[in-house]
């Protein structure tokens, strides 16, 4: 029997299936758990697999023969984004729902199976939260800039700010779901309900944060992220996660800086439309403010 957990996408997606994958490693202890990065190969958004680099973590991967036992021959990602249009579900494959609703079945299914999702929902690892936690460690900031900003952080009433534009411009599930509005009006709520001494802007369109957002936020209070870049992008979640508050993007890249702050007293807000699609399960918790 062995259970296969399928990666793709940027760090904040890897960091959800790779959850999935180690809850399964701890509800099927017997069992081979592997991963199958062959999606990686020829996928060009992002910095590739990352969580080998940025947590060090240890896995088991699968090799294409695994693959095959239990899905198809998923040799890279422009052959796995062809043959999952077309191709039926195989009997040993669990192919999350286009909707996102949670698998209530996920940790239980019996035999072997191939996990084809995103798993999105802290519901699949929420009897493991504390090894999730340990495991989600970054490493120690070795630049003086970051050093700075994160001392910084620990000792300043703080609230993160992620905008997500780049590629949710055109992404047709994206595209339009959020806009300056949401920021300006997370902004003024996080301010009657909180009132930071700092704010922290991260974005992957800085230029525009400035733009868009200099007249809302305080200049001599606002710290706008701009130097880690390409490869070292994992620092800015790192950074999030020494803030006490965040307002995120409909994005897995700010849920995880939210969600992995250890502050019990934080206060996250987030849009209500995740994706521009009806009904869609959203992986916001039930105690974080949406609007």
């Amino acid at each position: 029997m062995m259970k296969i957990v399928k990666l793709l996408g940027g760090l904040g997606n890897q960091m959800f299936q790779f959850a999935l994958y180690e809850a399964l490693r701890k509800h099927f202890p017997e069992e081979r758990v592997l991963l199958d990065l062959h999606c990686f190969k020829g996928y060009k958004k992002h910095c590739g697999f990352e969580l080998d680099k940025v947590f060090g973590v240890t896995y088991e991967e699968a090799s294409l023969w695994d693959v095959t036992k239990l899905a198809y021959p998923y040799f890279s990602y422009p052959a796995w984004r062809f043959a999952s249009r077309i191709l039926p579900v195989r009997k040993t494959m669990l192919k999350e729902k286009p909707d996102f609703t949670i698998e209530t079945n996920a940790l239980t299914r019996k035999g072997s199976v191939y996990y084809d999702g995103y798993w999105q929902h802290e519901e699949y690892f929420k009897d493991i939260l504390k090894d999730i936690v340990e495991l989600y460690r970054f490493p120690e900031f070795k630049d003086e800039q970051n050093m700075k900003l994160a001392q910084k952080l620990s000792a300043t009433h703080s609230c993160a700010i992620h905008i997500r534009r780049g590629d949710y411009l055109t992404d047709p599930l994206r595209a339009g779901t959020i806009d300056g509005a949401f920021s300006e009006r997370a902004i003024k709520r996080m301010k009657d309900r909180i009132n930071p001494r700092m704010w922290c802007v991260f974005s992957d369109d800085i230029a525009w944060a400035k733009e868009h957002m200099g007249k809302t936020l305080p200049a001599d209070r606002t710290v706008f992220v701009d130097w880690n870049q390409g490869v070292e992008s994992y620092n800015d979640i790192h950074l999030m996660t020494l803030c006490q508050h965040h307002i995120i993007a409909n994005s897995t890249f700010s849920w995880w800086g939210a969600w992995l702050c250890q502050r019990k007293d934080k206060t996250i807000i987030a849009p209500k439309q995740w994706m521009n699609m009806a009904n869609v399960c959203s992986p916001v918790p039930k105690d974080w403010i949406v609007i």
